[in-house]
């Protein structure tokens, strides 16, 4: 069967269907049909009120309480249990299955839930009312015997269904028709189940499709009629997703009703439908609208669960993005709480204390100032033109006058000695804003690297709009809570408190309606609030542990005195006997499950609903709702309650092991918390000699590289593959610059043509630039191998002009070879006797023309890509996710990506600082003389941004104090190395830092003995992290390593950063000191 086939076999079922539906059909409203109820019975299908997503517009639907979130509508019941009294009885009971129908029970069957049902309603005689009521456990012995004793307690408890009225009007109050279902059905709802099916078709399409393919192909195998209507049903549900999906593309993330506590299943309701009307039959049907304040509150927990959740992984998706744009315009825009953050520190002394506002004033004064004295200014350059004299002396009064005026309000909170002062840091500090916007290579260049409009717009609409929708959906949700749960009693007025699968029970609602109930503040004062009352539901007493005694007790003060007597007592069975005369034994044993399991839903609760707790306590004494969290705490954690003075106020404190051990931790971890003659040296000797002053200044520059790279190999304890590759390129390029010299010299300076003898000749041109390509070529490729490693160690973006600094000693590398193979092998045709020396060397120098130009470009470029290599805050802001090439692309973040950029962030503005003070050292020598040499004296560590109430800092020092005297064998006049860390921070001193040098807190002594190299490692958690509760350390896990050096070339000493595969082996010996605010990092001067 082809694809026309198909075509056909769907237009004949079309066809089919509408021939179908032209059968007449019974008219309803016809005076003289039959009546729908005409039949001795109505078959009512019990449902219950539960929050949708669109109302169900009906006017039988009338729940008692409108809620704020959600709209209303009928849901098939949950698993529980059904209770009908239906004319004089008896009391009848039903569970409700999983699948929503009902299977009748005796009264007194245990608690038992089946996976299926056997009926979906059930038919009653219409000539007498009935009441229905819905519970999730089965009714105690005592509670049925009410219902069935006391007629106003069935009116109380159960809902009143007027079946004589459905007999005479087909409907009655909270009894829409069956035939309705499209109107009052949450799941089936026109909009809700399109919604439904564009959402399953989402995540399903492709599946269906293939589905409807192989029925496809079935029938076109075997076209029977059977194949035939299967295929075309396939269609016709396969395209009514299509459809579906098409008008709602809004449907295809969230699926209607996810937020609630019962999955939605279209699929299953309609089953449920179906059977119903099958069950039915020819009699008239109604739904039965039974209220479910519990269902209610399970759903409001959940989605407020959900809508944390969600805001929770919103944070987690773009905390980067918001911490990067924050910094971003820390850089850029001017901020009122900066200013004053920037000045308070500057002035400690004079005991300023500015706040936000202050700092916006004061921004505002020079920004009108910086108007005024421009208008000053053109009034001047106007006078005698545009103004007269004195024209322009009333303008300039004016203006000095409006001046007065601007700077009135910051002189009422600025000391008048300091207000010039103030002036020019806050200019200055405008002007760094402006710099790094758009300043030069020195400065951020944030125009250029970020993408400020797309930054802009989601900083201040898209994340602000997230925040407010989150608000507000919190504020619909406990509106919502403080309607229903005063009436959830509906739902617990039966529990017998004394029994243990009642409490039990209990747990489990408590955890399922109220663990999201604290996530606000807010929240946290309804509850506070609501177990205060004197409301009957039985979740105002879960903090009572479900012991109506305990509440009793605990709002006798006399009582309550007992009880806390009762849980200072030494022995646990005198504190249960001593409770024994307050409680009664039902209340003890509670207390004890209780106990017994401390990782159950109650436990949970109680945790989630800490809030509530602190909410309630009192001024004075210990709150009444805290009681049975310590009863518990003392049958299951052995923690005593002892009440005590300190200082002549009363005091609490829990006493035991588990107890003293939870102190010292909360101990431990809130002091962490806190805690140039030009023409002179052109014409020396020496420089015309070596050819010129190129081949010197190559020989100065590389010898000095060479020797820099020598000494810090000496100063360090081992090398990695990088640094190894920088010193073998310093190195090899200084022999080969050595090399050039000797060769200008023996051609300019001596005139050597040639060197050997007889038939042994080389010309020296180009031996000696053989032997210099040779070594460049090692050089190149040496750094070549550094680079490389440089940018395979890059955590982030790779800086483009490093690359192309890679690909300009690629160059070279090549070209270099080339001069080795154009230089060795002429020499060697020479000494081969294979071509004469003018040869030799006409040749060679017809070979290192363009050589030369390829080395001279690349040399060029190797330079200018040099140059403009970004700093490290341009890099990392050109490779940021706020950046150019990444802002545009909305990608999510990986947690460990995140975490890898923010610490690139960390780092940049919170790496620690060193200085060292160096000075002679005269050291005795073997032959009586002495040796002189720079010894390290002093050192100072910067942490900018430290606090003494949020620093954490782990220091670990050695040094090699420099020797009495020199000692030829062993370590001459280094000197051995020793554990300094305690000795320097005995005598280390703590102070602010300079204001001129930034802000955050200067760690500063001096070595009794100068040292001759000394390697340091610094463990400095960022005091962002820090507030964050996070253990950022800036540089990784095992901190910042330096090697400290007494000879500097442009600084006093040299400070060497050790890269992550630099080996430490002596500094990983010492003793890491840790230090916080407590004792060493308290600054002891006050400017």
């Amino acid at each position: 069967m082809t694809t026309s086939n198909q075509n056909q076999a769907l237009n004949l079922a079309a066809a089919n269907n509408a021939a179908q539906q032209n059968f007449p059909a019974e008219d309803l409203n016809c005076s003289v049909g039959a009546c729908p109820a005409r039949q001795a019975e109505v078959f009512i299908v019990p449902t219950r009120y539960a929050l949708a997503e669109q109302p169900a517009e009906h006017t039988c639907l009338q729940p008692d309480t409108t809620p704020q979130s959600h709209p209303m509508a009928l849901r098939r019941l949950r698993t529980g249990y059904l209770y009908l009294w239906h004319h004089e009885g008896p009391l009848r009971r039903y569970a409700v299955a999983a699948d929503g129908l009902l299977t009748e029970q005796a009264l007194d069957d245990e608690d038992s839930q089946p996976m299926q049902g056997q009926a979906a309603g059930i038919a009653l005689n219409k000539q007498y009312d009935a009441w229905l009521l819905y519970s999730e456990i089965p009714l105690p012995a005592e509670a049925r015997k009410r219902l069935t004793d006391v007629p106003g307690e069935r009116r109380a408890r159960m809902r009143h269904i007027a079946l004589t009225q459905v007999a005479h009007s087909l409907k009655a109050t909270h009894c829409p028709p069956f035939d309705n279902a499209d109107q009052v059905l949450a799941e089936l709802l026109p909009e809700v189940r399109e919604k439904a099916l564009a959402h399953d078709h989402t995540r399903n399409g492709a599946a269906h499709r293939e589905g409807v393919d192989a029925l496809g192909q079935r029938m076109m195998e075997n076209p029977s009629s059977e194949n035939v209507q299967t295929y075309v049903n396939a269609r016709i549900w396969l395209a009514e997703r299509e459809r579906a999906s098409a008008r709602h593309p809004e449907a295809a993330q969230h699926g209607p009703g996810e937020w609630s506590a019962v999955a939605w299943d279209i699929p299953a309701t309609d089953a449920w439908l179906n059977r119903a009307r099958r069950e039915g039959a020819e009699l008239h049907a109604v739904f039965v609208a039974l209220d479910d304040d519990l269902g209610v509150l399970r759903d409001l927990n959940h989605e407020q669960e959900r809508l944390e959740a969600g805001h929770e992984n919103w944070i987690a998706d773009n905390n980067l993005r918001q911490s990067v744009g924050g910094f971003i315009r820390s850089l850029i825009r001017e901020d009122g709480g900066e200013v004053a953050n920037l000045l308070n520190y500057r002035y400690r002394d004079r005991d300023i204390q500015l706040t936000p506002d202050q700092g916006e004033t004061i921004l505002a004064s020079q920004r009108r100032l910086d108007e005024l004295f421009k208008e000053e200014s053109r009034i001047n350059q106007e006078r005698g033109r545009r103004y007269s004299h004195t024209q322009a002396d009333a303008e300039l009064a004016r203006v000095h006058a409006e001046v007065a005026a601007t700077t009135a309000p910051v002189r009422g909170f600025i000391p008048i000695e300091l207000h010039g002062e103030v002036e020019y840091v806050v200019r200055e500090y405008r002007k760094e804003k402006v710099a790094n916007l758009a300043g030069g290579r020195a400065n951020a260049q944030v125009a250029e690297h970020i993408d400020l409009e797309r930054m802009d717009a989601w900083l201040d609409q898209e994340a602000p709009a997230h925040y407010r929708q989150v608000e507000q959906r919190h504020q619909a949700l406990y509106a919502d809570r403080d309607r229903f749960l005063p009436r959830h009693a509906s739902g617990t007025w039966f529990v017998d408190y004394d029994d243990p699968a009642h409490q039990r029970w209990l747990d489990e609602l408590a955890d399922a309606c109220l663990s999201a109930q604290c996530s606000r503040q807010q929240g946290a004062d309804q509850f506070a609030d609501y177990v205060r009352s004197d409301d009957p539901g039985s979740l105002r007493l879960v903090f009572h542990a479900w012991s109506p005694s305990l509440e009793a007790a605990v709002n006798s003060s006399n009582r309550l005195n007992e009880l806390a007597a009762a849980l200072s007592l030494d022995n646990l069975a005198d504190t249960r006997a001593a409770l024994g005369k307050t409680l009664d034994e039902a209340a003890l044993r509670a207390l004890e499950r209780l106990a017994d399991d401390v990782e159950g839903y109650w436990a949970g609760a109680i945790s989630r609903l800490g809030a509530a707790l602190l909410a309630g306590k009192t001024q004075a004494g210990l709150a009444s709702q805290w009681m049975g969290l310590l009863l518990v705490a003392r049958f299951g954690q052995d923690s005593r309650l002892v009440r005590g003075l300190e200082n002549g106020v009363e005091v609490w404190r829990l006493l035991g092991e588990k107890a003293d051990a939870l102190q010292q931790w909360t101990r431990n971890t809130a002091q962490a918390i806190r805690s140039g003659n030009a023409a002179g040296v052109l014409q020396s000797p020496a420089v015309q000699n070596s050819g010129g002053l190129l081949p010197l200044a190559a020989l100065l520059l590389n010898a000095l590289n060479a020797s820099n790279y020598a000494s810090q190999a000496d100063l360090l304890e081992g090398e990695g593959a990088q640094r190894r590759a920088e010193h073998l390129s310093a190195t090899l390029f200084a022999a080969a610059a050595l090399t050039a010299v000797v060769q200008n010299w023996m051609i300019i300076g001596k005139g050597i043509e040639e060197i050997g003898r007889n038939a042994t000749i080389a010309p020296t041109l180009t031996l000696f630039g053989g032997i210099v390509g040779l070594l460049s070529f090692g050089a190149a490729g040496a750094e070549l191998i550094s680079l490389q490693k440089q940018i395979e160690n890059t955590q982030s973006r790779v800086d483009p002009w490093l690359d192309i600094r890679r690909l300009a000693v690629t160059g070279q590398v090549a070209v270099y070879g080339a001069q080795t193979l154009l230089g060795l092998g002429l020499t060697g045709m020479r000494l081969a006797n294979r071509i004469d020396t003018p040869t030799a060397i006409r040749r060679f120098r017809l070979g290192m023309g363009p050589l030369n130009l390829l080395l001279l470009g690349l040399g060029g470029l190797y330079l200018y890509a040099w140059s403009r290599q970004s700093t490290p805050l341009q890099n990392y802001l050109a490779g940021c996710c706020w950046s150019r090439g990444r802002a545009y692309k909305r990608e999510s973040l990986a947690a460990e990506q995140q975490v890898a950029e923010f610490e690139q962030l960390l780092a940049l503005l919170y790496k620690p600082r060193l200085g060292l003070r160096t000075e002679s050292v005269r050291i005795a020598g073997t032959l009586g003389d002495t040796v002189t040499q720079d010894g390290i004296a002093a050192l100072t560590v910067d942490l900018p941004g430290a606090d003494p109430d949020s620093v954490q800092l782990e220091l670990a020092l050695s040094g090699n104090p420099t020797p009495a005297s020199v000692r030829i064998f062993g370590e001459g006049t280094r000197g051995t190395p020793t554990d300094l860390g305690a000795t320097w921070l005995g005598d280390s001193r703590c102070t602010w830092i300079p204001a001129g040098e930034g802000q955050g807190l200067r760690l500063s002594g001096s070595f009794a003995r100068p040292l001759t190299r000394a390697s340091l490692r610094l463990r400095y958690h960022s005091p962002v992290a820090l507030l964050a509760g996070l253990e950022n350390v800036i540089g990784g896990p095992r901190g910042l390593a330096y090697t400290l050096g007494p000879s500097g070339l442009l600084t006093d000493g040299e400070v060497i950063e050790l890269r992550a595969d630099d080996p430490t082996p002596e500094l990983d010996r010492v003793t890491p000191h840790r230090l916080d605010g407590t004792e060493y990092l308290q600054p002891k001067d006050s400017a």
